[in-house]
């Protein structure tokens, strides 16, 4: 292919300022990048399983220009290293397929071949492709590069896939944890306990305890807010990482230079260790960093070797990050507040925790027979609000409305809210109040009419507002009355 459009690219994104001190950078004359070159530790890259970004997969001269640089920028932005991977690899695919297209030159793209290529493959793909394609096309106009004419389409959002362990295989796993070699348990326990992610785990330093009078605390990597944090930990935690220390002192030795709190467990020097063969022999332990594909098939060999099954029968093939949601969903189903469950996860965002707290839902199918409660944003929850002080008053507390039942924490005089029932936090409604709201839906209704007819805005608006909360409670009692299999509820 004609070399030329690549020189003019390079001339054009040589006066951008962000590119001025990379386009001199020996790396864009290379086609194999290790990650360490790139910016990332060594540790990283381990647990990874990442040495190296290959770019000569990618034919078009000036996309993979383009392309490398944007891992130079995305690197730059404190990118994850398996987000630069990703990246990399979905603009592999759009050089397949442009080139499968005959589309070579920059300017003979347009947004409908661009959101061609989006659209092709699996839905999982396509999100990852259009996300892929969003943030280059923006990066590449802003930093004047190129500029392709693409506008992103609004897709509806699956569900995210919350894979937690179901109870009855959290059960076989407990009861089966000490099949592992005695670091690994410990490893596994531990992420369970703390709702890690397995990095988070990996990365963890040999000395990372310290006690404070009868306080014990663990120093933890949290990898979305990028920095090491102590947390608080039960003393039974700390005596779990305290095994794990004297482990390694008596197997690699107190004066050892291998400073992670977890080695590599390996059979794969000992004879007979094939695949599928870990629970057979006793590993060798060696002061080297653990990987995620290692975890990933000691939980493979785990899953057959215990022989997990789900309530079905079916095999249940066990994952590191299941162990962090269960963990998740566990505090959901306590009612733990959202801002404890991510400060405990380490999330960046309040984001996944609706989805969490229902799979806690579906967890509580099993108590179908507990009064089932919906709040004032039709969320339902078989709990009633926490009472604060006077937990053993919890029945004298609840006061009955002519709306559903009150749950005030603090609930022992006359309330402020007497009469705005519906815009109160600690208010519930159950099934049985279903009619008395379908019958305030159909009075508000004729109400409504009546100050449209006569032309009374304020009304209007008040009245609107109390239809909203009342359809979002009848929405959740629907919810409420799928959950607990009533479909022939009246």
């Amino acid at each position: 292919m004609n070399s030329l459009p690549l020189q003019a690219l390079q001339k054009k994104i040589s006066s951008s300022e962000l590119s001025k001190e990379w386009i001199n950078n020996p790396l864009l004359s290379k086609n194999i990048w290790s990650v360490e070159e790139l910016g990332y530790s060594e540790e990283e890259s381990k647990i990874q399983g990442t040495r190296n970004i290959y770019f000569e997969e990618i034919s078009l001269p000036w996309l993979k220009f383009l392309v490398k640089l944007t891992a130079l920028a995305s690197a730059r932005e404190k990118c994850s290293l398996s987000g630069v991977v990703k990246r990399v690899c979905y603009l592999k695919q759009l050089d397949k397929f442009l080139i499968q297209e005959g589309y070579n030159q920059p300017e003979l793209l347009t947004d409908s071949i661009l959101q061609k290529f989006v659209t092709n493959g699996s839905k999982g793909s396509r999100m990852n492709r259009q996300s892929t394609i969003t943030y280059v096309t923006k990066l590449w106009a802003e930093e004047e590069w190129l500029k392709l004419p693409y506008t992103p389409r609004k897709y509806k959002r699956a569900t995210p896939k919350i894979e937690t362990i179901p109870e009855e295989v959290l059960h076989q796993v407990y009861e089966n944890f000490d099949l592992f070699p005695p670091p690994l348990e410990r490893l596994f326990r531990l992420q369970l306990v703390l709702g890690c992610r397995i990095g988070e785990i990996l990365r963890m330093p040999r000395q990372c305890l310290k006690k404070e009078g009868d306080t014990w605390f663990l120093l933890r990597w949290i990898q979305k807010r990028k920095h090491w944090r102590f947390y608080q930990v039960h003393p039974s935690v700390a005596e779990l990482v305290r095994e794990q220390q004297k482990f390694l002192d008596k197997q690699i030795g107190s004066d050892s230079d291998f400073d992670k709190l977890f080695c590599k467990a390996s059979t794969a020097l000992r004879d007979g260790a094939g695949n599928g063969k870990r629970f057979e022999i006793e590993p060798i332990y060696l002061p080297e960093f653990v990987s995620n594909t290692l975890i990933c098939l000691w939980l493979q060999d785990f899953s057959e070797k215990a022989d997990l099954k789900d309530k079905y029968g079916n095999r249940f093939h066990l994952k590191s990050h299941q162990l962090r949601r269960t963990k998740a969903s566990i505090m959901a189903h306590c009612e733990a507040e959202d801002e404890y469950i991510a400060a405990v996860l380490g999330h960046g965002s309040l984001d996944m925790l609706p989805h969490y707290r229902q799979r806690s839902l579906e967890r509580l199918e099993k108590e179908a027979n507990t009064k089932g409660y919906v709040d004032m944003y039709g969320q339902v929850t078989t709990f009633t609000p926490r009472k604060k002080r006077y937990e053993k008053l919890a029945e004298l507390l609840k006061i009955s409305t002519p709306l559903g039942e009150c749950h005030r924490p603090t609930m022992l005089g006359d309330c402020q809210y007497r009469y705005s029932c519906l815009s109160c936090d600690h208010h519930r409604v159950t099934l049985e109040d279903k009619p008395k709201l379908e019958m305030d839906v159909q009075h508000l209704q004729q109400d409504l009419e009546q100050a449209q007819t006569a032309k009374q805005e304020r009304r209007i608006t008040e009245i609107n507002r109390l239809l909203k909360l009342l359809k979002t409670r009848l929405q959740g009692l629907e919810k409420l009355r799928n959950l607990k299999g009533e479909q022939n509820y009246e």
